[in-house]
């Protein structure tokens, strides 16, 4: 038997295995999520944090991992891609702070809405990507149509959208490109 070739039964196992994995890692992270939000260890309040991660995992499952992902992503995202992708976001809203602060003051300013495309194929990529185009002060993500973004940004600098999505996605693209693919 050729090593490509993978029994049906040996593949619906190996299909089960990464399911559970993935519904155990959304359990855990609501699960943390409440302990930490709710900083009470009463076993009342375990339990009913036991039993609502347990529900948000089995029903929000779908959603973090889609489904023709699943076979070939992996498990846990990469910690250094996540810290590092923090760390761009928290450099990126300090400039753009002090540039919106300096164009408030001075009064030179240009707002309007640009189109810009994405690269990322995974739609919680582009969720994502959109967040954070919403975190960093100056831009906000208004609509998203595949892989194009309306963006309402404080001081259009160009109209053409593969330009305007290099100045916008700055270093932000790239880094979700290597977690979300």
């Amino acid at each position: 038997m050729s090593k490509y070739i993978v029994p049906i039964g040996v593949q619906e196992q190996r299909e089960r295995k990464i399911m559970l994995a993935r519904i155990a890692t959304v359990f855990v992270l609501c699960f943390l999520f409440w302990i930490v939000m709710a900083q009470d260890f009463h076993p009342l309040s375990i339990a009913v944090a036991i039993g609502l991660s347990l529900a948000s995992a089995l029903y929000s499952f779908g959603l973090f991992f889609e489904h023709h992902l699943r076979p070939t992503a992996r498990l846990i995202l990469r910690l250094d891609l996540v810290v590092l992708y923090l760390l761009i976001i928290l450099y990126l809203s300090y400039i753009a702070i002090y540039d919106i602060i300096v164009r408030m003051l001075t009064g030179r300013f240009n707002p309007g809405i640009v189109k810009i495309r994405t690269r990322l194929k995974s739609p919680f990529g582009r969720a994502v990507l959109c967040n954070t185009i919403s975190v960093v002060p100056g831009t906000l993500s208004l609509w998203m149509e595949g892989s194009t973004i309306y963006v309402h940004w404080f001081n259009v600098e160009t109209r053409h959208a593969k330009k305007a999505a290099k100045m916008i996605n700055y270093l932000i693209e790239d880094v979700l490109e290597k977690i979300f693919g």
